[in-house]
């Protein structure tokens, strides 16, 4: 994209008063002279050390007159009013330099109403004043130092660079008369009223280059002049304009090339943009310049580009056929931009068409910026740097490439990028999928607006849209490469992207709350109707990103009735209920809960009275960054004690455990990191706690379930998977031997795809207000997802995390919940006792866009269920 520079600089009128500069004698040679005039300067034109930092000389005038060789002079700043005419000299190797220095413009005015130049160099001989000053927001460079006019008369080696000139009260802004010499006019803003530059009779060997010149009359002028060079320079008449470029009589060894010369959109004058007088076109060069006579209007056709040896000439054609100049000028519009006119459409004819080579051509531009190739353009420039423009802007080319909420935008280029081999419009995606792997589907959209070629800067808009499917969860960069239709590369955008959802991590298990002795909370039964918040992003190096946690709840001691529901402490509470238990008993189940901002998530105890200690065991945790996936598994029982299915057909002895094989055995491929498994204990002899965890890890500290005599419990938890592939469940707590079940549901694994995706928990069904509880021996549909919860939305056959609870119980049984329109597996999610009022988590597998279950009950009775969502897994 190409990038103007500024606006051009306007003149402000300036009230004068007049200053008289009073000589003070040069103390020291190549010493730095300062000027500042503000208020709290304490500067002074005559008293002892007058010109100093700590007492600057009040006007420039005094300063002049005190420089010598090799001395700067610092102008602060501000507005010096009265003439000022520099009379005394340098030499070739020390220069006298004047300089603004400070924030802002300094300003050098004649002071009696702008009828004279206000800067004058007569008689002196190296010297130059620099106004080339950085801008604070930019990378280039800008005018810094104005002055209403100068006049070089008799002078030598002056440079005026990098100044804002104005003619408001001379013929012109910069005038070089008598019998000067070596005078270079450069990096210079020229506006005003009359004519820009005159060099007159009796001047040799002066350049103009590198300025932009806005007049009302003509912009350069060379009367009689010797071996001028007149190099890019952007010129752009007012509504007044005389010529552009003029070489009056009697003018040798004029050069002009590589300029723009262009008149308004509305004129006066029909005068050609370039004209040579016949005493003057034998020793004039004319080539490489862009030549736009009129822009629009009634005069297009009419206005000469041309006029040389007192004939006019419309196109380079014929101009060149009649006199051997121009062979390189295009009469053509430049395409300079309305708004700021010195900057370029990339189809502009002075684009890499310089001579570099030119005399006088100057390396930087009027803002300090170098030749930069364009890849937009096929360069036909010549001389040491091909890539240079004409006129006093070189443009830079700099292709913008924006990025937007998830898609990237590039701007002023045609767009052409690969997704997984393929040529898209759009992005290239880093890790490319593998095509053989199913995953989450994201779709980005690109806004390209490039300029049309048949009409410049008339924007065309193109909107693309691409799809593509990361592997897996995690963070991703997508590299936005900004091409050519050749291909050429033209800059890169990344952008880093999160995919939605989190992956997993197995760990521990670590207790992480109990209330009986101070762990994670006060060492204090929680009572019904209140609350304990516990800490887990950054402890016990669970990382500050973390976004839900896997839990193991407990609850013990309990002095009534009452339930549990974890939440992420910003929900501020919820209807859900995550585990419900009677007075006296010691009931588990696990819960999967988000974690709020603040890294915390909050256990309500619910009842009519009385409180309970609260346990909480980690088995993992989810985090948006890459982790682990989860993949569902037909529902597949790899353990059962009483028919030797995964261990020998024996029970579990007290204070013992069994190995389970999961890596690589049934549905879980080698690679499981951790597995959802429902475990439920059997033959109970006595009362005791189960715990499940890595084989290999020694005595457990923690447990996912309690039992007592005669009792059938179970509890779905997601257990990490030891080095050898196994888990261990091991019976603690008793006495008692005791037979284990365990049917696997899914797994954990670097490998599968689906993403944890946390909700605002909800209570979806509830059969003591909805209807539909289940009968007996019989089997009910219920759809996990409804309209009216609308905010949490799951894709169809999401695997939904459900706390499934069952009240009112009239009889023994046992439930088997599994995908609708499936066969019912040979396995249970809860067993439960008349009234007993028991609740446990399960993944389920669902199906259709209403992400279906059926749930059969198994029982010579009935019982209500109340399912909870609490939130879900799924290639989103």
């Amino acid at each position: 994209m190409h990038r103007s520079r500024r606006a051009f600089a306007a003149v402000a009128s300036v009230a004068m008063a007049l200053s008289t500069g009073i000589a003070v004698a040069h103390a020291a040679a190549s010493s730095i002279l300062y000027v500042n005039d503000n208020t709290s300067s304490n500067c002074t034109d005559t008293g002892s050390g007058a010109g100093s930092s700590a007492t600057p000389f009040c006007t420039v005038q005094a300063a002049a007159n005190a420089a010598g060789a090799g001395d700067t002079v610092d102008i602060y700043a501000g507005i010096y009013n009265g003439a000022v005419n520099v009379t005394t000299s340098g030499t070739a190797a020390a220069p006298i330099t004047f300089q603004p220095v400070g924030s802002g413009v300094t300003t050098i005015s004649d002071g009696t109403g702008q009828t004279g130049p206000a800067l004058t160099f007569t008689g002196s001989s190296y010297v130059d004043f620099n106004g080339d000053v950085p801008l604070a927001d930019q990378p280039y460079h800008a005018p810094g130092l104005f002055v209403a006019s100068a006049l070089v008369n008799g002078s030598s080696h002056i440079t005026l660079d990098g100044v804002d000139a104005s003619s408001t009260g001379a013929a012109y802004s910069v005038q070089v008369a008598g019998s000067s010499s070596d005078v270079t006019l450069s990096h210079s803003i020229l506006n005003g009223p009359h004519s820009g530059v005159l060099v007159q009779a009796g001047s040799s060997g002066d350049v103009i280059s590198t300025n932009e010149i806005s007049s009302q009359a003509s912009g350069i002028v060379v009367d009689g002049a010797s071996n001028t060079a007149i190099t890019s320079n952007t010129l752009q008449g007012q509504s007044t304009s005389d010529y552009q470029i003029e070489v009056g009589a009697g003018a040798t060894g004029t050069s002009i090339e590589d300029n723009i010369a262009t008149e308004p959109a509305i004129v006066v004058d029909t005068g050609a943009a370039i004209s040579v007088d016949s005493t003057s076109a034998a020793g004039t060069t004319e080539d490489y310049n862009v030549v736009w006579p009129v822009d629009e209007g009634m005069y297009v056709g009419l206005v000469p580009a041309y006029s040389w040896a007192g004939k006019n000439y419309a196109s380079q054609a014929t101009f060149n056929a009649a006199t051997g100049q121009g062979k390189n000028d295009v009469v053509a519009d430049p395409q300079l931009w309305l708004n700021e006119p010195y900057s370029s459409y990339p189809t502009a004819p002075q684009m890499s068409s310089a001579n570099s080579a030119a005399p006088g051509f100057l390396t930087a531009d009027v803002y300090g910026m170098t030749c930069e190739s364009d890849p937009e353009v096929v360069g036909t420039g010549v001389g040491p740097d091909a890539a240079c423009e004409r006129g006093a802007v070189q443009e830079q080319f700099s292709p913008t490439l924006l990025p937007s909420v998830a898609p990237v935008t590039a701007l002023g280029v045609a767009v052409t990028n690969s997704i997984g081999g393929e040529v898209h419009a759009g992005g290239t995606w880093f890790p490319a999928a593998p095509s053989a792997v199913p995953a989450a589907t994201y779709v980005l959209s690109w806004s390209d607006s490039t300029p049309s070629t048949s009409t410049p800067g008339s924007p065309s808009h193109v909107e693309t849209t691409t799809t593509h499917t990361f592997p897996k969860v995690g963070v991703y960069t997508i590299s936005d490469v900004a091409r050519l239709p050749g291909g050429i590369s033209l800059g890169t955008q990344n952008l880093g992207f999160d995919t939605a959802g989190s992956g997993y991590t197995a760990y521990g298990p670590t207790r992480i709350l109990d209330t009986r002795n101070g762990t994670g909370a006060a060492k204090a039964k929680v009572p019904t109707g209140s609350s304990v918040t516990v800490l887990v992003a950054g402890r016990n190096l669970i990382p500050t990103n973390v976004s839900a946690v896997a839990l193991n709840l407990t609850v013990t001691n309990a002095t009534g009735n009452g339930f549990l529901s974890a939440y992420a402490d910003a929900d501020g509470g919820n209807s859900t209920s995550n585990l419900n238990y009677l007075r006296g008993q010691t009931v588990a189940n696990s819960v999967i809960v988000p974690v709020a901002p603040d890294g915390k998530i909050t256990i309500a105890n619910t009842g009519p009275a009385g409180s309970a200690d609260l346990i909480a065991d980690v088995s993992g945790y989810f985090t948006p960054a890459a982790g682990d996936g989860y993949a569902a598994t037909p529902l597949t029982r790899i353990l059962d004690t009483r028919t030797g299915t995964g261990a020998p057909a024996a029970k579990v002895a007290a204070n013992s455990g069994v190995a389970v094989a999961i890596a690589g055995a049934g549905p879980t491929p080698a690679g499981t990191a951790a597995v959802a498994v429902h475990v439920t204990v059997v033959d109970t002899t006595g009362n005791g706690w189960i715990a499940a965890q890595p084989d290999g890890a020694g005595v457990p500290g923690t447990s996912i379930l309690n039992y007592g005599k005669g009792q059938i419990v179970s509890n779905t938890v997601i257990v990490p998977v030891g080095a050898d592939g196994k888990i261990e469940l091991y019976n603690g707590g008793g006495s008692a031997s005791v037979d284990l079940i365990a049917d696997v549901s899914g797994y954990f694994s670097a490998s599968a795809t689906e993403a944890y995706m946390p909700i605002v928990p909800y209570r979806d069904y509830d059969s003591r207000i909805d209807g539909f509880a289940l009968g007996v021996n019989g089997t009910q549909s219920y759809s996990l997802y409804s309209p009216k919860y609308s905010p949490y939305i799951m894709p169809p056959g999401a695997d939904v995390i459900t706390n499934i609870t069952l009240t009112d119980e009239t009889s023994n049984g046992f439930i088997t919940a599994y995908p609708s329109g499936t066969t019912p597996p040979s396995t249970s999610n809860l067993n439960y006792a008349p009234h007993q009022n028991i609740g446990g988590l399960s993944i389920l597998s669902a199906t259709d866009v209403d992400n279906s279950i059926n749930v059969h009950n198994q029982s010579t009775g009935t019982s209500d269920i109340i399912l909870d969502v609490l939130g879900y897994f799924a290639n989103s």
